[in-house]
């Protein structure tokens, strides 16, 4: 069943990121960019290993509340 995180990454996306992550609609706040996805544990570590490939430092991921 799928849960809703956020991710918080350290700085501002580069064009290469922002691209390859643009469906999640990252949003820039300050020195953190942050991105909410809905995601099953096989998503999730998915999304993980792509953000470590395109070698952005990963500053926390906690599951929050879903909207509803």
């Amino acid at each position: 069943m799928p849960k809703r995180y956020e991710i918080r990454l350290v700085g501002h996306l580069d064009e290469e990121a922002a691209a390859a992550l643009a469906y999640l609609s990252p949003i820039a706040n300050g020195t953190v960019t942050i991105i909410e996805a809905e995601l099953d544990q096989a998503g999730l570590h998915g999304l993980l290993e792509r953000i470590r490939t395109l070698g952005i430092e990963l500053l926390d991921v906690r599951q929050v509340r879903s909207r509803q």
